[in-house]
């Protein structure tokens, strides 16, 4: 059973942060999260122009503790401590993926709440190979999402990560009453290439359809989940699941979209898979809770750091 009670914030120091802290408030009062913790990375040494003006001015101070105050700032002035749970704040110095990475193991963080508009200069693929790497479930966020779920969709491809994802889209509806419904991206056989026309696709819906269901059903037989929960899928026409999902997410006015993930069989390959990886990206303006089954993820962290 899933429970979100150790949150986890990501922080880079830029205008993100401030959506993030307050995003924090309202999981903390949706979950009723036993605590909350708030890390930024010293990375290469790369900090705010106000933070070097202190430099020129002979503060005694060390860069670590110009850090903490920055970021305590920030926290003091938007998060509300809610439920009475005391924030703590961390700042330490390193590879950012490998700091975030060990502090949530570390600390079993159930929850990382990170920035889809994160970004570190040259280092455009630290918030994936966060997400690839975390133990933890991660939910991303944009400036515009929502303080409330309605409806959630829940990715799935009939495999056990669905099914796991679907525990967690559940642990949400559970807080907030949101609407749960699955959906498909079907890849289309490449001797159906290529289809444009509405009419044609509407065909293939139609050939498709009773075998996409049979699936289905399985799928939730299998993993014993409930057989209401609506269902519905897409034809993957143009080759990408991710655009497909983001897509009808939009068009359905989908408040989140939930994945499973899994790790691979070999540690080079303990990355996510591309459609999680795309939906993670800044072009794609939609909440995506990318979900992890911890006990499959443990072992790995503990080989590949220690």
């Amino acid at each position: 059973m899933f429970k979100f009670e150790k949150l986890l914030v990501c922080l880079d120091l830029t205008d993100m942060d401030d959506y993030l802290i307050r995003y924090a408030n309202y999981l903390v009062n949706t979950f009723q999260a036993k605590s909350v913790k708030f890390i930024h990375v010293m990375d290469n040494y790369e900090f705010p122009e106000d933070l070097s003006e202190a430099f020129e001015d002979d503060d005694e101070r060390s860069l670590e503790e110009l850090f903490l105050e920055e970021v305590n700032e920030k926290v003091e002035k938007h998060f509300e401590g809610r439920n009475g749970i005391k924030p703590e704040v961390v700042v330490e110095e390193g590879h950012t993926v490998e700091r975030i990475v060990k502090f949530a193991s570390k600390n079993s963080i159930d929850l990382a709440l990170l920035g889809k508009k994160i970004d570190y200069e040259g280092k455009g693929g630290v918030v994936t190979k966060i997400i690839g790497l975390i133990p933890s479930s991660v939910l991303l966020i944009t400036e515009s999402t929502p303080y409330e779920y309605k409806k959630i969709m829940v990715h799935t491809r009939f495999e056990k990560p669905s099914a796991v994802a679907y525990q967690a889209a559940a642990y949400f509806k559970e807080h907030t009453r949101a609407v749960i419904e699955f959906h498909h991206v079907y890849k289309l056989p490449y001797n159906y290439f290529p289809v444009q026309k509405p009419k044609e696709m509407k065909k293939l819906r139609v050939r498709f359809e009773p075998h996409i269901s049979k699936r289905y059903s399985k799928f939730l037989k299998k993993f014993k989940l409930p057989s209401d929960t609506p269902f519905q899928f897409s034809i993957n026409v143009k080759g990408d699941e991710a655009q497909s999902i983001y897509s009808y997410a939009q068009k359905n006015k989908i408040d989140l979209v939930v994945t499973g993930t899994r790790v691979k069989s070999h540690l080079a390959n303990l990355i996510m898979d591309s459609t999680s990886e795309k939906l993670a990206g800044v072009d794609k303006d939609v909440p995506v809770l990318i979900v992890k089954d911890v006990k499959e993820f443990v072992g790995f962290f503990k080989a590949l750091f220690e």
